[in-house]
C-alpha cells in the first residue's frame, strides 16, 4: 500500500502543473476554450455516430441489431448537426435563464430575510446582503450573457490555478515530513 501511495505522489507535481497550465489557458484565452469544448463535443458526437454506423454494417442485414444501430447512428448524426447549429443560441440563452432565476431567488431572499430569522438576537442583515449579491449577479447575467460565459471560464481558470498551487503546496509539505 505504501508503494502505491508513493507511486501516486511521484507524479503529483505533474498533475499540479497541468492544473495550473490549464487554468492559465482558461484565464487568458476563454474564447479558445469555448471553441475547443464545442469542437470536442461535436467531434465526440460524430465519432459515436460513425461507431453506430460501423456496428450497423457489421451486424447481419435485416436484424434488429443492425436496424437499431442504423437508427442510433442517424439520430446521433442529426443531433450533432443540431448541436453545431444551436450551440451558440443555446449558450446565449442559458445565462439569461440562470440570471432570471438568480434575480428571483435573490429578491425572495431579501423579502423573506426577516421571516427566515431563526434567533431574535441575530440580524437579518447578512441574508439581505447575500440576496442583494445574488440578485446583482443575476442582473449581470441577464444583461451581458455571452461575456458572462467567458467570465465564468476565467473564474474556472483562476480556480484551476489555485488548485494547482495548493496541490503543489501539499506535495512540498509531504516531502518535508
Amino acid at each position: 500500500m505504501r508503494e502505491r501511495i508513493e507511486r501516486l505522489t511521484r507524479f503529483a507535481w505533474l498533475r499540479a502543473l497541468g492544473l495550473a497550465l490549464v487554468g492559465v489557458w482558461f484565464l487568458l484565452a476563454p474564447y479558445s476554450v469555448y471553441h475547443m469544448v464545442k469542437y470536442v463535443l461535436l467531434g465526440g458526437m460524430l465519432l459515436l455516430a460513425v461507431g453506430a454506423f460501423v456496428d450497423a454494417v457489421r451486424a447481419p442485414r435485416g436484424t434488429l441489431e443492425s436496424q437499431s444501430a442504423l437508427w442510433r447512428g442517424g439520430g446521433l448524426l442529426v443531433m450533432a448537426l443540431i448541436f453545431a447549429v444551436m450551440l451558440r443560441p443555446a449558450l446565449a440563452l442559458l445565462p439569461i435563464v440562470i440570471g432570471l432565476m438568480l434575480v428571483v431567488y435573490g429578491i425572495s431572499r431579501i423579502v423573506t430575510a426577516r421571516d427566515r430569522q431563526v434567533y431574535v438576537n441575530v440580524s437579518p442583515f447578512p441574508t439581505i446582503i447575500y440576496g442583494l449579491v445574488v440578485a446583482i449577479t443575476g442582473f449581470v447575467l441577464l444583461f451581458n450573457p455571452f461575456r458572462s460565459i467567458m467570465a465564468l471560464l476565467q473564474v474556472v481558470g483562476v480556480m484551476l490555478i489555485t488548485m494547482g498551487i495548493l496541490e503543489l503546496g501539499d506535495i512540498l509539505r509531504g516531502h518535508r515530513r
